[in-house]
């Protein structure tokens, strides 16, 4: 078991745990006691109550294990983050917080992005009156948008803002006017290497159209969402049987 393993967990406890188990299998005389003792620790029950879920890790035991384990910096944020988590489940905002700064800008990031532009509209004046007409379209509460960093991703989870975008479509069926939206899809035949030139020419029409209706004085947030991709597995050109010159 390596230390950097801790980037893997998102339970402490869990890797305490396992970090103990590997010690019970690797090294004779192994036991909590002689854990406790390397930590420096006054009382043997302590390891055993933090694994039992009975107490939390404080904050000088906090830089204890971080010294015992002798994390680098990203190891020693992670580790804490998620002792820090664990502390706040009885706190919504700060589980929240936590959640995000863990999982990056991998969760929300299509959220981050809405509110940025609507912070950009003249008729909102404070993140707070955003909030409250962006949480019923985009699932998640007022308080919760308030906890973002609005701003664009620079590197977002593919799978993550494609699930956000599913999200925003089957949301705003039900909330948004039939007059104020528009959904269309299509089912063609195309030729295979065609695609790359279909593809190119629908991202040419979505710089083009953002030009055009683009507005730095504009008063709605619309949402313009486009796709095409192959439905169809290419099949491989089966290989022809080698032949050997005599």
């Amino acid at each position: 078991m390596n230390k950097s393993d801790i980037l893997n967990y998102k339970d402490y406890r869990a890797f305490l745990a396992d970090y103990n188990s590997w010690r019970n299998e690797t090294r004779t005389g192994w036991s909590l006691s002689t854990w406790t003792r390397h930590l420096g620790l006054a009382y043997p029950s302590a390891l055993s109550m933090i694994l039992n879920k009975k107490r939390h890790v404080g904050d000088k035991l906090l830089q204890t294990f971080c010294e015992y384990f002798e994390f680098n910096e990203n190891e020693k944020a992670h580790f804490t983050n998620l002792v820090k988590y664990e502390k706040s489940i009885e706190s919504t905002t700060l589980r929240v917080m936590v959640l995000n700064y863990l999982d990056g800008e991998k969760k929300n990031s299509l959220a981050r992005y809405i509110v940025r532009e609507g912070l950009r509209m003249p008729r909102f004046e404070d993140t707070e009156s955003l909030a409250e007409v962006l949480a019923p379209i985009l699932g998640i509460k007022p308080q919760e948008i308030l906890n973002l960093e609005p701003g664009v991703p620079e590197k977002p989870d593919p799978k993550s803002m494609h699930q956000e975008v599913l999200g925003l479509l089957d949301r705003s069926f039900d909330l948004v006017p039939k007059e104020s939206r528009q959904y269309s899809t299509n089912f063609i035949r195309m030729k295979p290497e065609r695609l790359q030139e279909a593809i190119t020419k629908l991202r040419a029409f979505q710089r083009e159209f953002i030009t055009e209706f683009d507005a730095e004085d504009g008063e709605s947030l619309v949402c313009f969402q486009n796709a095409v991709f192959t439905m169809l597995k290419e099949e491989s050109k089966p290989e022809l049987p080698s032949t050997k010159l005599n």
